[in-house]
């Protein structure tokens, strides 16, 4: 299951914009040009249903800043954010949610929709709908009020009824959708935390997801290396064909010294276990790429990885690897004969990514037309009104460039 289509309206420089998203997205496009603002309205949208009450009430004191700065087309200032998500399974459609936030003093529910395929309907069948704070079930022909055994209050004005009735969906394509987009992440490393021993039980009973900031990269590598062993050695042993000089990646717990924390070490070959180094000791760039080997091979609990220029501080060789940790992650089974029939309640492990980037280097790193089943690229620009534009880079459009030059050699020569 993955996100397959994605409009936006009104939040920030997104005054209105529609994409088809693949499993793998990549975004391209100058400083300023809307780029980053999609993910913040994906994020808006996460913690809106999923998020932490306290960080999603804190949107209130950023009110005025999410709203488009300019006027509609009769003069007025828009005081609504609207969502529209499609999500498929293997090429066909599943669900799809709707909705609308009114931002204005503070956040409100305007309007909100749910609906999902069924086998027995033909399109798609509203699962709830919502105006307000009415909200109905519609059971065949009839609309009725929405069955609410989670609570038994009222609807709150500030609540999406997804974030409500979310974990007790009885559809199982309803479920599979919230589960997606509580999936969300939104990943920015923050080094001098990943470097850090973080708290964790000697003998965890499940691997925690990844800190968004790598700030518990330290236990979630302890738990990987206990929990699930096969994980942590393919991202020991990647890290270490990569890089080359770090032979292997050692955790250990302080339990045995009466501490509660996880830590990690590397050991070069020169000077072997005898002298393991410390994360402190080691290159910003190693760090950053396990970082990447963790969230996008080891973290199961990731739906939809969003990487704001993971390149960032990457020796140009190592973007060719950080570029075969995409494909691996976003990688879909050939022959689709040998997969069970879907009814929308199971999640791929690995994540759909949709990353930013400003360098051509890395860009040089795919081919537009070799991977076109799974790789998407779009274009970023402001128009004159400085709303964000995302035109889609084809494979036809750009197939003249495209022949001589690398997609990244492209955009060196303003081809792109």
């Amino acid at each position: 299951m993955y996100l397959n289509r994605l409009q936006i309206q009104h939040f920030r420089s997104l005054y209105q914009v529609e994409l088809e998203l693949k499993p793998l997205t990549i975004l391209i496009g100058p400083n300023a040009s809307g780029k980053s603002n999609l993910f913040k309205a994906l994020r808006f949208l996460h913690d809106a249903i999923a998020g932490d009450r306290l960080e999603w009430q804190a949107y209130d004191n950023q009110i005025d800043h999410l709203l488009w700065y300019g006027v509609d087309e009769y003069g007025k200032r828009v005081e609504t954010v609207k969502f529209t998500c499609e999500f498929s399974s293997r090429g066909r459609p599943l669900s799809r949610y709707q909705a609308a936030l009114h931002c204005n003093d503070y956040i409100r529910v305007e309007t909100e929709e749910l609906a999902v395929v069924l086998p027995q309907e033909n399109g798609l069948f509203t699962h709830f709908k919502r105006s307000g704070e009415k909200i109905w079930q519609h059971v065949g022909q009839r609309s009725v009020p929405l069955k609410r055994p989670y609570t038994s209050s009222a609807p709150s004005s500030r609540t999406l009824t997804l974030r409500e009735a979310g974990p007790d969906l009885q559809l199982p394509q309803a479920q599979a959708l919230y589960r997606h987009i509580t999936g969300w992440r939104f990943f920015d490393i923050v080094l001098h935390q990943a470097r850090q021993e973080a708290f964790i039980p000697q003998y965890p009973e499940e691997v925690p997801p990844l800190a968004n900031d790598g700030s518990n990269l330290s236990a979630f590598l302890y738990a990987l290396w206990r929990l699930r062993p096969d994980d942590f050695d393919t991202i020991a042993g990647l890290l270490s064909e990569f890089i080359e000089l770090p032979d292997k990646l050692l955790v250990e717990h302080d339990a045995e010294r009466g501490g509660q924390n996880a830590r990690y070490y590397f050991i070069e070959a020169p000077f072997g276990e005898a002298r393991p180094i410390p994360p402190q000791s080691i290159s910003d760039g190693t760090i950053r790429l396990l970082a990447y080997l963790a969230l996008l091979l080891g973290d199961r609990s990731v739906s939809l990885a969003c990487l704001e220029e993971p390149d960032h501080g990457l020796h140009p060789y190592l973007m060719l690897y950080l570029a075969d940790i995409l494909r691996q992650a976003v990688a879909l089974p050939r022959d689709e004969d040998d997969l069970p029939a879907s009814d929308g309640n199971d999640l791929n492990l690995t994540p759909q990514i949709l990353i930013t980037t400003h360098s051509p280097e890395f860009m040089d790193c795919f081919d537009l037309k070799e991977e076109q089943d799974y790789l998407q690229v779009y274009i970023a620009e402001r128009d004159e009104r400085g709303r964000t534009v995302f035109t889609l880079a084809t494979v036809e459009e750009f197939a003249p460039w495209l022949e001589k030059y690398r997609l990244g050699e492209a955009v060196r020569r303003r081809f792109i």
